[in-house]
């Protein structure tokens, strides 16, 4: 792998049946495929458009984002969510729903629509 041109590893490293662990697997093997997965990159952006296709319409193509940053976000922001609403059934199982029933989402710490979007996920998941 190390010895193909850039642009051609780059592509192997974007192709969908590739994971984000993958990549991540991949970037520590040596200093060439971590620079080919660098989290400003194109490996992390399509890595994070795969995943959720629907949230890159909230960055520009003139920002310098980090990708890994964004998809550990998004990540971490899902997963958060899961619990969360795993949690309401205890919690809201009467009538009275309290005042601060839902602080825990208020408090989360992540931009609002990877919320929005993982309880879009569950929302729509089969069985559901």
């Amino acid at each position: 792998l190390t010895d193909l041109p850039g642009e051609l590893l780059e592509l192997i490293l974007c192709c969908d049946v590739l994971g984000a662990a993958d990549i991540g697997r991949v970037s520590c093997t040596c200093r060439r495929l971590r620079e080919a997965c660098q989290p400003r990159g194109k490996v992390w952006r399509e890595r994070f458009r795969l995943r959720w296709p629907s949230l890159l319409k909230y960055y520009s193509h003139s920002d310098s984002v980090s990708w890994l940053d964004e998809y550990k976000a998004r990540h971490n922001a899902g997963l958060e969510a899961q619990r969360i609403v795993a949690s309401f059934s205890k919690r809201f199982f009467s009538e009275h729903v309290p005042c601060d029933g839902f602080s825990d989402i208020e408090t989360l710490g992540c931009p609002s629509h990877f919320f929005e979007d993982e309880l879009m996920c569950i929302l729509n998941m089969e069985g559901r």
